[in-house]
């Protein structure tokens, strides 16, 4: 996974995002509120009840992303080139933490989806 493809999806979100923000006209009539997820508090926050069962379920996790710049020709001096080089580097992971009681204690399923990416770009001078 390069640079590009998450600035493209990244992008890409964003404008189905502000499209479907967009559809909402001013004047229509606003449906009810429908209770779909309810809240599990007995393993803490941020817990809701799968539909249909007594599971809890938790959904988190996050996304970093770092630019670094530097001179790329460090070790001589006074050679008269402003090369440097910017290095990308991103990563993201998602977490599912399930959790029921059962007759014999807490029964929890942990899993966790991970990816990151690396890249670099030297740009050269006069």
């Amino acid at each position: 996974m390069n640079i590009k493809s998450i600035l493209l999806g990244t992008a890409a979100g964003l404008m189905v995002a502000s499209a479907a923000q967009a559809a909402d006209l001013p004047g229509e009539p606003v449906p009810a509120a429908v209770d779909y997820v309810k809240v599990c508090d007995t393993f803490g926050a941020g817990f809701f009840y799968i539909p249909g069962t007594e599971t809890c379920l938790d959904i988190s996790g996050r996304v970093r992303f770092r630019v670094t710049a530097f001179e790329a020709d460090q070790d001589v001096p006074g050679d008269g080139d402003d090369d440097f080089s910017v290095q990308f580097r991103a990563d993201a992971r998602v977490d599912f933490d399930a959790r029921t009681m059962t007759e014999y204690g807490q029964l929890r399923s942990f899993f966790r989806l991970a990816t990151d990416s690396e890249d670099s770009i030297l740009v050269e001078g006069a």
